[in-house]
């Protein structure tokens, strides 16, 4: 459209005629747009076939509507070309925003409803060159009748593709917000099992498919929408495995698939089950994300990745009886803190107290003397399975509190 404006420009440099004096020449501009306003039911008819021949999405629009709002179109651009006028007043402003809103709502994309005016401007200029010939009006006023027509078209063009994206924004706005509700009451089992399977397949989803519940946490350096891609809440309809929302500050959802390992922030995630019994998966997530982010690790875990840790992390009560027992006997200081970073590395080396020495860059009587020193302080036998388990979830509930 601009390129054509410039050529415009380029012509009316040439011929050198003040737009006063092509306006006055033998009422030739007047006989033109009274020609034009006259055949304007035909003019905007051909605007309307060419807009629905071009754009496939103009070909479903209801007929009559677009008849009108074509024909309004019309009118505005002679009426206000034939004035020499660019700007709009209010009536106009609100015509051409109901016509953008109006798009926007039957889901026509701004670029085609761009289109759809230079279309319109092109078809209008070509019957205008009709008239010209049929009534002997010379080029001049034809330049003169496109420069003006331009110029107003640009201003109602950017108000109708304002309103558009402005209409598009809350209509995507109110879409997530639908979207997160139903995530939400799906996760908490508020929602109809009927009414759960259409949300899901009108989502893209398979609602007779398997779930698996997500609970993540940002951490420093991720962002929500980075961690949503990751997780596969976010992309097109083929490539998008689930649905999330916010609960309580976490991106919260359900997947296909379980999520990848490496992916940035804490996430937990429970098993895979129907659509209609999200709510245990999202328990059992929810307490795996407790558990990881406790521990201060960071990917996705599941309950059985995460293993007795999750009972560490929730079970207070056994957790403080562990600690009075194995650890504060101890005592404070470089000793003790020696002694609890030898035991964990003993267990971690599976009870062998070589690999144990090796690991901490210590002789291997050494570790001796701290493991006895622990029984003696203690009064365990490490030789009894049980106190080992009990010694070792005295460690972990320490390296958790650190």
């Amino acid at each position: 459209m601009f390129a054509v404006l410039q050529t415009v420009q380029a012509h009316m440099a040439v011929l050198d005629l003040p737009a006063k004096e092509v306006l006055g020449v033998n009422g030739s501009w007047d006989r033109l747009f009274d020609t034009l306003l006259a055949e304007q039911v035909a003019v905007s008819a051909r605007v309307r076939e060419a807009m629905q021949a071009q754009i496939p999405n103009y070909r479903g629009l209801p007929l009559e509507r677009l008849d009108v709002e074509v024909g309004v179109e019309v009118e505005r651009v002679l009426r206000s070309a034939r004035a020499g006028k660019a700007a709009l007043d209010d009536a106009e402003l609100a015509e051409l925003a109901a016509i953008g809103e109006a798009r926007a709502h039957q889901g026509v994309p701004v670029a085609d409803v761009l289109r759809a005016w230079r279309i319109g401007v092109e078809v209008v200029v070509a019957y205008a060159r009709d008239v010209a010939q049929r009534h002997g009006i010379d080029d001049a006023q034809v330049l003169e009748f496109v420069q003006s027509v331009l110029a107003w078209s640009d201003v109602a063009m950017v108000t109708t593709a304002g309103a558009h994206r402005r209409a598009e924004l809350a209509l995507a706005v109110a879409e997530e917000e639908r979207r997160a509700a139903f995530v939400r009451s799906a996760l908490r089992g508020t929602v109809p099992a009927a009414e759960l399977r259409v949300h899901a397949e009108a989502y893209g989803l398979d609602p007779a498919g398997q779930y698996v519940a997500v609970r993540a946490r940002l951490v420093e350096g991720a962002t929500r929408d980075g961690v949503e891609q990751a997780l596969g809440f976010r992309g097109t309809l083929l490539r998008r495995r689930g649905l999330s929302a916010l609960i309580d500050g976490d991106i919260c959802g359900f997947s296909s698939q379980p999520p990848p390992a490496d992916v940035e922030g804490v996430v937990g995630y429970g098993p895979a089950v129907p659509l209609d019994r999200l709510p245990e998966s999202h328990q059992l997530a929810a307490r795996a994300l407790m558990t990881a982010q406790a521990f201060g690790l960071r990917g996705a875990y599941d309950l059985d990745s995460l293993g007795l840790r999750a009972a560490v992390a929730t079970d207070s009560d056994i957790g403080e009886i562990m600690r009075r027992r194995y650890l504060e006997p101890l005592g404070t200081g470089g000793a003790a803190e020696e002694v609890i970073a030898t035991m964990r590395v003993y267990l971690a080396c599976g009870m062998h107290s070589e690999n144990t020495a090796a690991r901490l860059f210590v002789h291997r009587n050494t570790v001796r003397y701290r493991l006895a020193r622990f029984e003696e302080l203690t009064g365990a036998n490490l030789r009894e399975p049980a106190v080992l388990f009990e010694v070792w979830w005295a460690l972990e509930l320490a390296a958790m509190g650190r």
